[in-house]
């Protein structure tokens, strides 16, 4: 059977309005719009089944938006769906961004046993200044509370996801956070750019120089993990193909390039079928990557 991963668009966020990585709208999250968008995604992956019959899932990631905007009932369901939709491997790793004191001992021992590896926790900064200036004061105590909560579960498979090219950021403020960062202690450290027209932020270079004196080694661009961890869990493989399933998601199969629509209406309308739903096709060819 033919190997790919599955990347899931979560179009959610707590304080970002784009994907920084996709551009694609992000919006507040409520109850009612989560519900009706697992719906979406229902209709959407049980217009695949019959086209990728002779695939086989090796992997599962949500993308976008946050992991921890479903609740572990949310997230019992929505892997009932996709195995119902697709033949998942055994033991398959689901990986997805937190929102710290979005989980709880419930979610966490949930994530747990759906094999959810590893915990990427994305936060605007862990300065109380910078949070208090962003609208979001109690993020290093709720950080504080969501690594106890992985403490006592032994749960050590899990990172921070931090931006760059944050207005106003200093040297002084980089060197602070680098210090809550030894503090904690991650296995993983991904940074990201808010906008890609934005600049590395001042003293960011020697921040990455300084993480691998520390034991940090760099295994992607702006991706940072203590040594013996496999930077499989955190990013595809160059050669990987993938199926995207939501709204503005991107699927890498069969030499081309497809993206969902990013229209939220129009999607909604259109995810009975999958095919309905594509709005651009790319053609490409697959380079085989020199592998150490």
């Amino acid at each position: 059977m033919k190997e790919i991963e599955l990347h899931i668009q979560l179009p959610f966020s707590y304080w970002l309005d784009r994907d920084p990585e996709s551009g694609i709208a992000l919006q507040k999250p409520d109850e009612r719009s989560v519900a009706d968008y697992l719906m979406s995604l229902a209709k959407e992956m049980g217009s695949m089944k019959t086209d990728y019959q002779d695939c086989q899932v090796t992997r599962i990631r949500f993308m976008g938006g946050y992991l921890s905007l479903l609740d572990a009932e949310d997230l019992e369901r929505l892997l009932i769906l996709i195995h119902r939709s697709f033949s998942v491997c055994e033991n398959c790793p689901v990986n997805g961004v937190f929102f710290p004191g979005q989980a709880d001992m419930e979610m966490i021992s949930c994530y747990r046993n759906h094999n959810v590896s590893p915990f990427l926790f994305e936060v605007p900064s862990l300065s109380y200044n910078e949070c208090k200036a962003m609208g979001y004061p109690m993020a290093m105590q709720a950080l504080d509370k969501t690594v106890y909560l992985l403490q006592n579960y032994s749960e050590s498979e899990w990172g921070l996801r931090l931006p760059i090219g944050m207005a106003g950021r200093s040297k002084s403020s980089w060197e602070y956070l680098l210090g809550q960062i030894y503090h904690y202690s991650p296995k993983y450290l991904q940074f990201f750019r808010l906008s890609t027209d934005t600049q590395e932020d001042l003293g960011f270079a020697q921040i990455c120089s300084d993480l691998e004196s520390h034991g940090y080694c760099r295994i992607a661009e702006n991706l940072y993990a203590t040594e013996e961890v496999s930077p499989a869990f955190v990013i595809p493989e160059p050669d990987t193909e993938y199926v995207g399933i939501g709204l503005g998601a991107r699927s890498r199969i069969d030499g081309f390039l497809v993206a969902n629509t990013a229209d939220p209406a129009l999607y909604k309308s259109r995810c009975v079928s999958y095919r309905k739903l594509i709005a651009t096709v790319q053609e490409i060819q697959f380079v085989e990557t020199e592998r150490n």
